[in-house]
């Protein structure tokens, strides 16, 4: 990895993330395993694997959903995987705050990526848009912009937090 970033990595996004909907009785150990793999394990150990190059002033941030703040659908193990970024989120923030690396995380609503491809079919839309104040599904250059802003010094004295970027849903 050094070879790669030299010795010194300034911003870290974790952005790798699956979603298996199913509903409690559908949900396969399996597919839990899986969610757990990607959306917490993946994130976790790509931190402490690169806290060598991650200096005082470094931000690191993950990727959590709404699912992990409001009940939406099929969703209970993989909100479960998103909720445990959050926890992270925390720890890593307190825990890493002494060395000066802040922790954040962006939780995005809908957004249109092949994630969100339920979003397309009419009543995917109706659910989507019901919950929304803003009516629409989010581009990833929304989500993007978030990440950007807790990753830049403007947001210095951020850290710890999770940032929802989702339109407004379930106000």
């Amino acid at each position: 990895m050094r070879k790669i970033v030299g010795e010194r990595l300034d911003i870290l996004v974790a952005n790798a993330g699956i979603s298996r909907p199913a509903t409690i009785e559908e949900t396969t150990v399996a597919d839990f395993d899986a969610l757990f793999a990607v959306n917490v394990r993946a994130p976790f150990f790509l931190v402490q694997q690169l806290l060598p190059i991650l200096k005082e002033g470094s931000s690191v941030v993950l990727l959590s959903s709404l699912a992990a703040h409001a009940a939406v659908g099929n969703l209970s193990a993989y909100a479960a995987s998103k909720g445990a970024i959050d926890t992270l989120v925390k720890h890593f923030a307190f825990i890493l705050g002494a060395r000066g690396i802040r922790v954040n995380a962006v939780a995005p609503g809908v957004v249109e990526t092949d994630m969100s491809s339920f979003a397309k079919t009419d009543a995917g839309r109706d659910f989507t848009l019901g919950m929304q104040a803003l009516k629409r599904v989010a581009q990833p250059d929304e989500i993007a912009g978030a990440i950007a802003f807790l990753a830049c010094d403007t947001a210095r004295w951020v850290t710890g937090d999770t940032l929802r970027v989702d339109g407004g849903s379930k106000l």
